[in-house]
C-alpha cells in the first residue's frame, strides 16, 4: 500500500503544483488588527470540500470563552477572518490533526524579482510567492497526502483533521487557540512550517520588543559644557549586551537535550533602528529618542516571567544599562505577546515511536536522513503542548527568503511530505 500511496504522489504532484500557485496567489496577508485570510480559507473550503470532508467554519470571536483566557491576544480585529477545520473518518482508531496558518506576513511592499508576491511562479524546483514557504506549501502538501488516501480509496478508520487557521503571524496564535477550545485534539498533531525537513520536538519561547531610548537633545557641550546622553549611543551599547546574552544563552545549550546538536539554537534579530532624521535641511543635533524592534528567545522551559527576569539579571552587568533602564531612560515595551515555548516528551513510548515512523518513512520513501532538531523561532507549538493536551511536532519543507522579497519553497520537499504525511495517515488513522 505504501507503494501505490507513493506512486499517486508523483503522479499527480502537477495537483499539487496548481494549488500551491492558487493559494499563494491569495492575499491573505495579516495586517494587525485586521487581515485578509479570507481571500484564502474561501480556497481551502473548496478544496476541501472537494474532498468529501466535513466544514467548520469559525472565527475566534466565535468562542466567546478564549478572550477570557490569559493567553488569548486582545486588540484583535476578527471580522471576516475564519478559521477553516476540515475533517474526516469515523472516528474508531487515532486522530491526526495537520494545522497550519494562512496569513502571511507584509513582504509584498519589498522589491520582488523572480515573481510578483501574489504571482507566483515556478521556476525549476522552486515555487516563488508570498507565503510560499511561510506556510501555504505546507499546508498544501498535507491535505495532498490526505487526498492521496482518499482518492485510493482507503477507509480512514480514525480521523485526520485539517486545520487553516488565522492571525499567527505578527505573534497572533489566536487562530490556533481558538481551534483548541473549539474542542480539537489529537493524538498527534503536525506544523508543517518550513523546517527544512527537520522533525522540530521543541520549540523556543520568544518575544518582540519594541525599545525606546530617551536622551538629551541639543548641543549640550557647546551650551553649558556637559555631555548629554545620546540614545544613539546607548542603543549601541544596549545592541552589544544583548549580543554578550545572546552567546550566555547558548553557552547553556547542552542543558537542553535537542540543542545540544544545534550550532546556535539562540539567534536574536534585531530588526528595526530609527532616530532622527537625515536631509540637508534637517538640524544637525542629539535626537530625543532612539527606537529598536528586537526578537529575542530562551529555551522552551523558560516561562513568561523567568524570560523577563533573566533578560534584565543579565543586562545588570552593564551599569550604564542598567541606571538608563531603571531610571526609566530605556523603556521595554510588552505589548507583544510573549510566544510560549514547548516540548515533546520523548520519554513517553508512544510519542518516540510517532517521531521514528517520521525519521524511519523518510528514509523509505524518499531516501531522506531526517532528523530530529528544535524550532528556532515562534510558531504555534504550544498552544497544542501547552494547552491542547495534543503532542506535536513542527514538520515541514525547506526554501527561502521568508518575510523577505522572492519568498520560495522547494517543490521536491513538498513532494517528499505528501508521501510522509500520507504514510502517517494511513498507518495511525486507516
Amino acid at each position: 500500500m505504501k507503494k501505490n500511496i507513493t506512486r499517486y504522489i508523483e503522479k499527480n504532484k502537477d495537483w499539487l503544483i496548481d494549488k500551491v500557485i492558487q493559494i499563494v496567489s491569495a492575499n491573505t496577508i495579516n495586517t494587525p488588527p485586521t487581515g485578509n485570510e479570507n481571500n484564502g480559507q474561501k480556497i481551502i473550503e473548496e478544496i476541501l470540500t472537494g474532498m468529501g470532508m466535513k466544514i467548520d467554519r469559525f472565527s475566534p470571536n466565535d468562542i466567546p470563552e478564549l478572550a477570557r483566557k490569559p493567553y488569548y491576544l486582545n486588540g484583535r480585529d476578527y471580522t471576516n477572518r475564519d478559521n477553516i477545520v476540515g475533517y474526516t473518518g469515523n472516528g474508531e482508531s487515532s486522530t491526526l490533526i495537520f494545522n497550519g496558518h494562512i496569513d502571511t506576513v507584509t513582504s509584498h511592499i519589498f522589491n520582488w524579482t523572480k515573481s510578483g508576491a501574489l504571482e507566483p511562479k515556478l521556476i525549476g524546483d522552486k515555487i516563488y510567492g508570498l507565503g510560499a514557504c511561510d506556510m501555504k506549501g505546507g499546508i498544501i502538501s498535507s491535505i495532498y497526502a490526505l487526498k492521496a488516501i482518499i482518492d485510493s480509496g482507503i477507509p480512514i478508520k480514525g480521523k485526520v483533521i485539517i486545520e487553516s487557521v488565522v492571525d499567527e503571524e505578527f505573534g497572533g496564535a489566536n487562530g490556533s487557540l481558538a481551534c483548541v477550545e473549539r474542542g480539537y485534539r489529537g493524538d498527534f498533531a503536525i506544523i508543517p512550517e518550513p523546517t527544512s525537513m527537520r522533525v522540530c520536538v521543541s520549540n523556543v519561547g520568544s518575544r518582540v520588543f519594541e525599545v525606546t531610548i530617551y536622551g538629551d537633545t541639543g548641543l549640550k557641550y557647546f551650551g553649558d559644557n556637559t555631555e548629554g546622553i545620546n540614545p544613539i549611543l546607548v542603543a549601541s551599547k544596549l545592541i552589544l549586551a544583548l549580543k554578550d546574552y545572546e552567546d550566555y544563552l547558548n553557552s547553556k545549550k547542552d542543558n537542553y537535550r535537542i540543542y545540544t546538536d544545534i550550532n546556535k539554537p539562540m539567534n536574536f534579530m534585531f530588526s528595526d533602528i530609527i532616530a532622527g532624521e537625515i536631509g540637508p535641511d534637517k538640524v544637525l543635533t542629539t535626537p530625543p529618542e532612539c527606537n529598536l524592534r528586537i526578537y529575542l528567545m530562551n529555551y522552551p522551559e523558560v516561562g513568561e516571567k523567568q524570560f523577563m527576569d533573566m533578560l534584565f539579571d543579565f543586562l545588570r552587568r552593564y551599569p550604564e544599562i542598567h541606571k538608563c533602564i531603571e531610571s526609566g531612560g530605556i523603556v521595554f515595551s510588552n505589548s507583544n505577546r510573549f510566544i510560549e515555548g514547548g516540548d515533546l516528551d520523548l520519554g513517553i513510548d508512544k510519542n518516540k515511536e510517532f517521531t521514528d515512523k517520521i525519521i524511519s518513512y523518510g528514509k523509505e520513501l524518499t531516501g531522506r536522513d531526517l532528523r530530529l532538531s528544535a524550532a528556532l523561532g515562534g510558531t504555534d507549538f504550544f498552544t497544542f503542548s501547552n494547552y491542547g493536551n495534543t503532542p506535536v511536532v513542527v514538520f515541514g519543507p525547506g526554501g527561502g527568503n521568508l518575510h523577505a522579497a522572492d519568498e520560495y519553497v522547494k517543490l521536491g520537499d513538498l513532494v517528499d511530505l505528501a508521501k510522509i504525511y500520507a504514510n502517517i495517515i494511513y498507518v495511525y488513522c486507516c
